[in-house]
């Protein structure tokens, strides 16, 4: 088992994390196979545990212990906090591979509190030990370390950053995975909720989702923001069945509307756009529904990462004019008009534009608008020329001029591609 082990880590690099780890902690360390046999030790074992091995406990009892714990460890994608027989407390990481557990690092044993005689003596009274033997064990007690449950919790997230670069691509799906699982979880109670309450399924019930969502964007947290995205995904699969392909449409819609509120947040434009296009052809293409909603969770951080990182650069009165202008893309809109919502000259606000968002208002304008086509092109019951007039072109020749000079392609290509 350990050529298993160090056929993906190399035994230097183990040896050496762990030796610092035990140096640094004090305590014990194992790393054991996936069958609970040791295969390297760092650290002394306490007087109390060799006692307890030797006249109290099989030492297969603590390897069977170990193993159960580690894939605990393993279901779990992070370090377990444990209690062994003798009520004496270990954290243990497992080392993954591809879904197989290679083995696991054992720390400890410590007490999270200062031990007193009731340790024995529960111990005495279960396992029927002489008195001499617990004795000995009380004269023993004081070799346990002591750590406070604090500072336990502190060494398990120590555990998680220092061990988990040892196998780091397994570590991501693991993270991945229960990002996952957590996110169905919450998607499931907004399901049972709709069904306790009899939500209302309207477009217009729709419509004021989404638009609490994007107010509590510019607003809330982005714990509170996640939440009700859950919530919004857990009220279109209650209307819809369960249906993949109407998550998928609600998805695309979000995103959109995503991406125009980060550059109202001040997002930089072309980071934006990019990021856009790459969400809509990964929403495009994926079929698997648990997928498609973990997709949805990442364009959501993606993009108030975006708008929280740069919300505090730019001009106030660029970020106000690139507001008015995602509101009033599909309009016919023009430079004079937004200077003078915002307040300023024609002249200085078209240099002042230029400067900040390093191209020119027209230019941006039309970006803006052939992003927002791109959701419509993925619905083909819409027309070239119906799509172009909607997001504000005065018609299909200009729009299709622009998309390629933007895109690289016509939008009939772009529409066959995704």
């Amino acid at each position: 088992m350990s050529e298993r082990i160090f056929s993906f880590v190399p035994e230097t690099r183990i040896r050496d994390v762990l030796g610092n780890l035990q140096a640094f902690t004090g305590l014990a360390i194992q790393l054991i196979g996936s069958d609970g046999t040791m295969i390297m030790s760092f650290g002394q074992s306490t007087p109390y545990c060799t006692l307890l091995k030797n006249q109290v406990f099989d030492r297969n009892t603590c390897f069977q212990l170990h193993k159960n714990a580690g894939r605990y460890a393993q279901s779990l994608g992070e370090a377990y906090i444990f209690a062994c027989h003798a009520n004496l407390n270990h954290i243990a990481f497992p080392l993954i591979q591809e879904e197989e557990l290679l083995g696991s690092v054992i720390l400890g044993p410590f007490l999270m509190d200062t031990p007193d005689s009731t340790l024995v003596s529960d111990l005495a009274e279960r396992r029927k030990l002489p008195a001499g033997l617990a004795l000995e064990l009380y004269d023993e007690l004081s070799s346990i370390a002591v750590l406070p449950p604090p500072k336990v919790n502190q060494l398990k997230k120590l555990v998680d950053h220092l061990l988990s670069p040892l196998l780091p691509g397994e570590r991501a799906l693991l993270l991945e995975n229960q990002r996952k699982m957590n996110q169905q979880s919450r998607i499931s109670e907004a399901i049972q909720i709709c069904k306790e309450e009899h939500s209302p399924q309207s477009l217009l019930f729709f419509y004021h989702k989404e638009k609490e969502l994007m107010d509590r964007i510019r607003t809330g947290s982005i714990q509170e923001v996640k939440a009700l995205l859950n919530e919004f995904i857990g009220h279109v699969l209650f209307s819809e069945g369960g249906q993949i392909d109407a998550v998928r449409i609600r998805s695309i819609e979000l995103t959109t509307l995503l991406s125009r509120v980060a550059m109202e947040g001040g997002a930089d434009p072309d980071s934006i756009y990019r990021l856009n296009s790459q969400f809509l052809k990964q929403l495009y293409e994926e079929q698997e529904l648990e997928e498609l909603c973990l997709l949805m969770l990442k364009v959501l951080e993606r993009f108030m990462h975006s708008m929280f990182r740069e919300q505090d650069k730019g001009n106030p009165h660029i970020r106000r004019a690139l507001r008015y202008m995602c509101d009033h893309y599909s309009e016919h809109l023009e430079l004079d008009q937004t200077a003078r919502y915002v307040g300023l000259s024609p002249s200085y606000f078209s240099t002042l534009f230029r400067q900040t968002v390093g191209i020119s208002f027209r230019d941006h304008l039309n970006r803006i608008r052939v992003e927002e086509s791109k959701g419509l092109l993925l619905d083909r019951q819409h027309t070239l020329a119906d799509i172009a007039v909607s997001v504000g072109f005065p018609d299909q020749s200009y729009y299709c001029k622009v998309f390629k000079k933007i895109v690289g392609v016509t939008p009939g290509k772009y529409r066959g591609g995704v």
